[in-house]
């Protein structure tokens, strides 16, 4: 005996002779076969465990309620102690309760115990008797839980009752002072003393009487409700979008299971989902359609196969709820999703507020929550869950508020305050009011709920309750914002590109609407829409700019976080909605600039300047002019050398001389002197000196004659200019015909055009060169033509003189 009649390990023996526990087995099943294998009673493997205080050799505390309370759950003293006796861990002990089995299907009370509202409260005690024959009469764990009705290996409905004494074989848990024998009923017999030592049942459980076969839809529904219990929760049918708690999935199907068992009763089941002998079981006892947990196993089939269908389609669930349940229906206890269906079974439509506060959460903590939360919801998350029919800034916040408030008692103006006390809120709860009534906002629902679970289970990087209350007054003025925008060579605009880029910086570091920025702002034009499109078109070197401020502000209040977090949409299955294309990226301030970046690089003239290289060799080496490479060095702070090139030296009367008298082009005479055009043109307005037009006037082929031309006077003033020898040659083909029209035609141009080029050879030949043909009286050569016609069939003997490249006679 130990001090104070308390048990330690210490105290307990290892055991010499150990019986290993099956999978599934419970507690209390493992503890009558290793009693059975000893051939001891129930209380002496209870002291030889530790579970039973004794002195001197003989049981002390044994009551009769124990077995069961050890089937149900172990204190880890309790799990220490069995392990000290067995040597088989305290873990595995433990799993084999029903507490630990069950644990995601059960309410608990305030006293800690298993609430009667609870889907797995009650002792089933159904059994397989093929199952029990086969392990030696060791039951199974799932057996004791009402959602057990099948065994799906066996592919048969489970036994009720003893068939002897015609009890649950285990309702109670078995007698201390008997020697358990597997396999066998341990109740008392009716009418037997009262006492430890009363007669009992000893039926076989592992005769089968009367076998009833599963068909696949009760195996399906057996194989779910088991795959529901043991994750913890429900992902198939109606709750794909929105995965919901197992004990509130295990109300969901028992509320339809009683709906279905009274449409059994109607008889309007198809023999071809239950099959045909479990219905004529069902009819010759009659089936329970109260809430009791205690109905036979054929009903909770029957009842269980049918709901665990109708959960796969919403609309087959309000079906089968409609004109089933009663109007004043508790239903509190179920998930939004069957909330809404029973709503939608009545005719009545469930508001969003309510379908979100009903969620079943665990540990709530609005304000926690709301530390998590942007005042308005991400701008990601908007886009996708808000209608396209409401505003998108309202929408963000009303969204906000909901993940706050689902899952707790809060009304959203309640949650709304958490988050933006200055929030409209007769217009947010509006939206509200208005959201959830198209297929996808209602699936929108269930995407809140899933980002709520979420957001409880994982600890984001960003505390946006501490963010929302910064002072952002001093956040990017105009003079840092105009230096951002010439280090990447970028208008910085009158104004409102700075309004916008504040504005985006502002939402990301607090997470607040835009009407809560500072006050001495000018934020007239800044909309969320404007800042949207705002952020989609900016450059993004300067969007990693604009970030480093946001995080360089957040470092200087103390704030060591990321400048914006969001939740991923990927493990959610939601797409994300692109805005249209708007305007392009932002066209550089300096296009001069840019054409540097992208051909030698702005590092690379530096580094050239600073060895050595002039202004002169850096501009022609990257196709700028040299004040541009002069900027580029101003704006890198790179100190320059003082001096100009040398001045060239051109005389007036040499100059004079080339330009006039020898008709050289500027760019001709700057050739010869080594200097640029400009330097020419200022020396020829210096010298008074009269600059021809720009244009075709000042080219080589005006200025001078064809090399064909000769020394002859006439050929000189002709053949000059652009094309001057097809017009030339054009000019000895019309010579030979009656009319222009008829040269035209043999030249294939117009007529028109021909006469134009005639007239010009006349203007530059000082007179007439054709007499034009009239009536009766062809076109003949005047003097002056005939003697340009010999000139040029002199130079151009049978017109086999090309023209130039690239022309054609036509």
């Amino acid at each position: 005996m130990t001090t104070n009649n308390v048990l330690r390990s210490a105290d307990v023996r290892v055991l010499p002779f150990r019986v290993r526990p099956l999978p599934d087995e419970p507690f209390d099943s493992w503890v009558e076969a290793l009693a059975a294998a000893n051939r001891a009673t129930i209380a002496e493997v209870g002291c030889a465990l530790g579970l039973i205080e004794q002195r001197h050799g003989t049981a002390v505390s044994a009551t009769w309620w124990m077995a069961n309370a050890w089937a149900t759950e172990l204190t880890d003293a309790q799990a220490g102690r069995v392990e000290q006796a067995t040597g088989i861990p305290a873990a595995q002990f433990q799993e084999m309760t029903r507490m630990q089995f069950a644990r995601h299907a059960i309410r608990r009370t305030r006293n800690g115990r298993i609430s009667v509202r609870c889907a797995a409260a009650g002792t089933a005690g159904r059994f397989c008797p093929e199952c029990l024959a086969d392990s030696g009469g060791r039951w199974r764990m799932s057996w004791q839980f009402p959602f057990a009705f099948a065994c799906t290996r066996h592919r048969r409905i489970l036994v009720d009752a003893c068939p002897s004494c015609g009890r649950h074989p285990r309702q109670v848990g078995h007698p201390l002072a008997v020697i358990p024998v597997p396999g066998q009923c341990h109740n008392r017999v009716r009418g037997a003393a009262v006492g430890p030592i009363a007669s009992r049942c000893r039926a076989d459980l592992t005769v089968d009487t009367d076998r009833i076969p599963a068909s696949e839809a009760v195996l399906h529904a057996q194989r779910t409700m088991m795959r529901v219990v043991s994750t913890g929760e429900g992902r198939f049918g109606i709750y794909a979008d929105a995965p919901q708690p197992a004990v509130r999935v295990l109300e969901d199907v028992r509320l339809l299971s009683r709906a279905a068992r009274v449409m059994l009763n109607d008889g309007q089941v198809d023999s071809a989902v239950l099959g045909t002998e479990l219905l004529e079981h069902l009819r010759r006892g009659g089936i329970d359609t109260s809430w009791s947990s205690s109905s036979t196993s054929a009903a909770s089939a029957a009842g269980t196969a049918i709901a665990i269908a109708a959960l796969g389609d919403t609309d087959r669930t309000i079906e089968l709820l409609r004109g089933r349940l009663a109007a004043s229906t508790s239903y509190t206890l179920s998930t939004p999703q069957v909330q809404s269906l029973i709503a939608a079974s009545f005719g009545r439509t469930r508001r969003p507020t309510g379908f979100l506060q009903s969620a079943a959460l665990v540990d709530v903590d609005a304000e926690e929550r709301a530390r998590k939360v942007p005042a308005q919801l991400w701008d990601e998350w908007t886009a996708v869950l808000a209608p396209g029919r409401m505003d998108r800034e309202i929408a963000a916040s009303a969204l906000a508020a909901a993940v706050v408030f689902a899952g707790t008692r809060l009304t959203h103006a309640a949650a709304l305050a958490l988050l933006d006390s200055e929030a409209p809120v007769r217009q947010v709860t509006n939206v509200m009011r208005e959201f959830g009534r198209g297929e996808h906002e209602h699936l929108a629902l269930g995407v809140i709920l899933r980002l709520v679970a979420y957001l409880d289970s994982h600890e984001p990087p960003i505390d946006y309750a501490r963010r929302r209350t910064l002072d952002c007054s001093a956040l990017l003025p105009d003079t840092q914002w105009r230096e951002v925008c010439r280090r990447h060579n970028v208008h910085a605009g009158a104004g409102r590109r700075h309004r916008h880029a504040r504005a985006h910086l502002f939402r990301l570091i607090t997470g607040n609407p835009l009407r809560a920025m500072p006050e001495g702002w000018d934020a007239a034009d800044v909309t969320l829409p404007s800042e949207t499109r705002f952020v989609g078109h900016i450059p993004e070197k300067l969007r990693a700019d604009l970030n480093r401020i946001g995080d360089e502000f957040l470092a200087a209040h103390g704030i060591h976080e990321p400048l914006a977090w969001t939740p991923p949409l990927a493990p959610f299955d939601i797409g994300t909605t692109v805005d249209a294309p708007g305007e392009p990226s932002w066209p550089p301030a300096r296009p001069a600039s840019a054409r540097i970046d992208a051909s030698v690089g702005a590092d690379s003239i530096t580094d050239r300047y600073r060895a050595g290289s002039s202004t002169y060799e850096l501009a022609g080496l990257a196709g700028v002019s040299r004040q541009t490479v002069s900027r580029l060095l101003a704006d890198r702070s790179t100190p320059t050398r003082r001096g100009r090139p040398p001045m060239h030296v051109v005389d007036e009367r040499w100059l004079r001389h080339q330009y006039l008298d020898q008709r050289l082009t500027i760019g001709q005479i700057a050739s010869l002197v080594g200097c640029t055009t400009p330097t020419i043109s200022r020396r020829l307005r210096d010298a008074g000196i009269p600059i021809r037009p720009a244009g075709s006037a000042s080219e080589v082929a005006t200025l001078h004659p064809h090399p064909l031309a000769g020394a002859s006077p006439l050929l000189r003033r002709t053949v000059n200019g652009r094309y001057p020898i097809e017009r030339a040659r054009r000019f000895l083909i019309a010579a030979r015909h009656n009319s222009i029209r008829a040269a035209a035609t043999e030249i294939g141009t117009t007529q028109s055009t021909l006469s134009k080029q005639l007239a010009r050879l006349s203007r530059d030949a000082g007179g007439p060169l054709l007499t034009a043909g009239a009536r009766g009286r062809p076109m003949t050569l005047t003097p002056l033509g005939a003697r340009l016609t010999r000139e040029l069939q002199r130079v151009l003997p049978d017109g086999s003189v090309c023209l130039e490249p690239g022309r054609t006679s036509a």
